[in-house]
């Protein structure tokens, strides 16, 4: 029996994991990411956008909320009572009513599936989002793929580090050998960049065109290089016009 919901949390999957975008394209799917997996959002019918950098707070809300009535040990209860969701969703831009609706779905699938992306595990924060995820394996019947390494097998989860600020041109960066000349956004990222379609510029010391994808929203770029992923994808960037001889 195929999953009849997936939950794909910090994933581009049509990006990262294209046999499992292929699989899931009959189950119900529900989406929390920083950018919109376009592919996906045809069919999606549930998406939530956090903010790039926030994937602990995120992961942390998520697991109270899926966990509220499993048999924790004392310890990893008093953590979740005295977690501050109010000001994490705030800060991750995660409505707690999304973060219900999501949980009703997942109670009301009678096979779901939770996919944990790549920016969960490039993120520096990795190890104690996997204490999450290990609870979440650990004290519910979800079944969990992950898209990276868990960093361990603990289950004893941290407080919560203050969350990194992503201000100004952000893009993201991935491994890819296509579309290497270019820099794709939306038509907001271009405002924001002060950039116009077709425009040359330089982007990480490298020399890249500007391309206005207008299906695209939202002021975080696409960027693909030919490198291996070992760091957090999103970064902030300078971004200047450069001139053609």
């Amino acid at each position: 029996m195929s999953n009849d919901l997936v939950v794909v949390i910090g994933s581009m999957l049509s990006l990262d994991d294209k046999e499992l975008f292929e699989n899931i394209q009959n189950s119900k799917i529900a989406l929390i990411c920083v950018l919109e997996d376009l592919p996906l959002m045809k069919s999606a019918e549930f998406f939530s956008r956090y903010e790039a950098g926030s994937e602990e707070g995120v992961v942390a809300i998520l697991a109270k909320e899926f966990l509220k009535d499993a048999d924790l040990p004392q310890e990893t209860k008093k953590y979740f009572d005295e977690l501050d969701e109010g000001y994490i969703s705030a800060e991750t831009n995660i409505g707690e009513e999304e973060v219900e609706e999501l949980h009703v779905m997942l109670q009301n699938a009678s096979k779901p599936l939770i996919v944990f992306g790549k920016d969960m595990f490039l993120n520096p924060r990795s190890e104690n989002i996997s204490k999450f995820i290990n609870l979440i394996k650990q004290y519910s019947d979800i079944e969990i793929k992950c898209l990276g390494k868990l960093k361990t097998d603990s289950l004893h989860v941290e407080e919560i580090e203050e969350l990194e600020s992503f201000d100004g041109t952000v893009v993201f960066e991935y491994n890819s050998d296509e579309n290497l000349e270019l820099l794709i956004g939306s038509a907001q990222f271009g405002v924001a960049a002060k950039v116009q379609n077709g425009q040359p510029i330089v982007v990480q010391n490298q020399n890249r065109e500007f391309r206005l994808d207008k299906k695209l929203k939202g002021t975080i770029a696409l960027m693909a290089n030919e490198l291996s992923e070992d760091s957090y994808r999103f970064k902030q960037v300078k971004i200047t016009k450069r001139e053609v001889q």
